[in-house]
């Protein structure tokens, strides 16, 4: 019987029938290698959003001898690809809106009445949230949908449930906006349900978002754990933690007690926020990522487990030790102690972090000559930079309340967490989308004038807010203009950067290119392929494995040439040049 049924797997079929790999290519399944799907054909279509008939019509063609044409192929294409971009584009419209605009208009208001407390908290609270879910939770689970299943050499488990994932995160964040502002000003109770129900769809949509990718992980056949997936993992569920235990509390204090959520609650989950979640999950994509984009040695893997550790606890020590402090006075010294503890963890991770980057040293560059993309270091470098300013002054913090036995002034703790969430975060985020959305579309980023117009931007209006909040507030009340002018700096830099990203989405790939008539360490690994189609055997040969799924070969080797693939896979550069030149040359009719 050669009738394929809706039971029959994946595997099953591309081995009795080879000539269907061609359809299952499309999907991006790596049937030229060893490890093949084994799930139910309509199973895996339904996971798709293909119609199980339909792929199983396409399918029997070809082993009927029906050869399939190239646009049925593509009809059936799965819708993977570009759901990333509803989420950076929804982070693009959010911070320019309720997020960086709305917290520019509150910092000039309060600018002008020389005061941080003219602003009620309100107003300040949904700044802030929409800034974490809306800015930077959107557009880190978009890279994520992107760029994982790359990482995993696989595809996307259940577009459906990704897309759910969205749209449950955008109608959290918008009831909860809207109506916590609401039912603040009107007193109305019932406005108070709306926020309860946003904040349990964003757990919701938070919830599934980990199913799926926890989903693509372990349907990759990947078994060989990277310290980088530790970060990420953590980070996520972090961030469920936070968005699950601020549902429960919002339902508990604002519904059954009827009365707002006490400080020292807020306080511990919006640095779970920032530092269990946002830094996290960055800090893992850059350890897998900036040794291959930047010329640098692979991050010492002890190190990075040692920074894994040193933070996840250090988080779990502050938020403990800060709610207790806050909560009663009984054992204040010793939970005073712990915070202490927590905030030296926490420092010795994050210095350690960006030591073990080898960034800064110029002897453990990696030697090639691929010429290294100075506008995206210059992002990294500066961000690291915020981030080693941000954790000292948390440290200083740290130490001085402890010895102290107060706590520091509103305006520093502003600033410093501004210079984290804006100079290390933000910046992060901008660096990211200029060099992971050109790898995603196959193109050039649209401008790199504009990207160093909005570095230029970002970094001015960073130091304005980071320096004058805690100048004006203690020495001299004439800074509060230059505080006023900060935020509206910045969002001319997120301006520029949204223009950028979204002309870049929207770019076509360029499909022309000069003929190659030798491989070198500069030659783009996509049109090698495609010049000298030979050439792919021997590219897997050296290891490059991830070259057998075209989707990969269509996007990621676009942006990558020979000498940064080695990074990738550390082979002997000159030995593939040599078998590549060798490979072309008999290729050649």
């Amino acid at each position: 019987m050669n009738k394929i049924r809706e039971d029959s797997t994946v595997k099953e079929i591309a081995e009795k029938f080879p000539v269907t790999r061609k359809i299952f290519d499309t999907y991006g399944i790596m049937c030229g290698g060893d490890s093949l799907p084994n799930k139910p054909i309509s199973f895996f279509a339904k996971m798709h959003n293909v119609n199980p008939a339909i792929l199983i019509e396409d399918l029997q063609k070809l082993i009927d001898g029906k050869e399939v044409e190239n646009d049925e192929v593509s009809l059936i294409k799965p819708q993977t690809e570009h759901i990333y971009e509803f989420f950076i584009k929804t982070s693009i419209i959010i911070v320019l809106t309720t997020g960086c605009l709305y917290g520019a208009s509150m910092l000039a208001y309060m600018a002008y009445k020389r005061s941080f407390l003219s602003v009620p908290w309100v107003l300040l609270e949904t700044h802030g949230d929409t800034q974490v879910y809306g800015w930077v939770g959107l557009f880190i689970m978009g890279i994520s949908f992107f760029a994982l299943p790359r990482f995993w050499n696989s595809i996307l488990y259940c577009t459906q449930l990704a897309y759910k994932s969205f749209f449950l995160m955008v109608a959290g964040i918008t009831l909860s906006f809207v109506f916590k502002t609401l039912s603040y000003y009107s007193g109305v109770f019932i406005l108070r349900i709306p926020v309860f129900i946003g904040l349990s769809l964003q757990a919701a949509s938070i919830a599934i978002f980990i199913y799926v990718l926890c989903r693509t992980y372990f349907s990759s056949e990947k078994r060989d754990y990277e310290v980088y997936e530790g970060f990420i993992l953590s980070s996520f569920l972090w961030f469920f933690f936070q968005a699950f235990a601020f549902a429960v509390l919002n339902f508990h204090y604002c519904i059954v007690n009827n009365s707002e959520i006490p400080e020292y609650f807020k306080d511990p989950i919006r640095h779970i926020q920032i530092v269990g979640f946002s830094c996290l999950v960055i800090i893992g994509i850059f350890t897998k990522t900036l040794p291959i984009f930047l010329g640098i040695q692979v991050p010492n893997k002890k190190n990075s487990a040692y920074v894994l550790y040193l933070l996840n606890f250090s988080i779990a020590l502050r938020v403990i030790s800060e709610f207790y402090t806050g909560y009663t006075h009984s054992f204040y010294g010793f939970f005073t102690a712990i915070s202490c503890i927590s905030g030296l963890l926490e420092a010795f991770g994050i210095f350690l972090f960006i030591y073990n980057l080898n960034l800064f040293d110029k002897r453990k560059l990696v030697q090639s000559k691929v010429k290294i993309p100075t506008g995206f270091r210059k992002y990294i470098r500066a961000a690291l930079f915020w981030l080693f300013v941000s954790e000292t002054s948390f440290l200083t913090f740290t130490i001085y309340e402890t010895l102290a036995g107060e706590e520091v002034s509103h305006a520093f703790f502003g600033a410093y967490r501004h210079a984290i969430f804006v100079g290390f975060i933000s910046m992060m985020i901008i660096g990211c989308a200029s060099k992971m959305i050109p790898l995603s579309k196959g193109v050039k980023l649209y401008s790199q004038k504009l990207l160093n117009v909005t570095f230029f931007l970002i970094m001015l209006g960073c130091i304005f807010r980071v320096v004058t909040q805690p100048v004006s507030f203690h020495l001299n009340p004439q800074f509060y203009s230059m505080l006023g002018v900060s935020g509206f700096i910045e969002y001319a830099a997120i301006f520029f950067f949204s223009i950028n990203v979204w002309r870049t989405l929207k770019s076509e790939r360029e499909e022309s290119a000069e003929q190659i008539i030798s491989a070198s360490a500069a030659t783009n690994v996509y049109q090698l392929i495609k010049q000298y189609p030979q050439t792919l055997d021997i590219l897997i040969g050296y290891g490059f494995k991830q070259l057998r799924n075209p989707v990969l070969r269509n996007t990621l080797a676009r942006t990558i040439s020979l000498g940064q693939a080695v990074q990738i896979v550390p082979v002997n550069l000159e030995d593939l040049l040599k078998d590549l030149n060798d490979s072309m040359k008999s290729g050649i009719k």
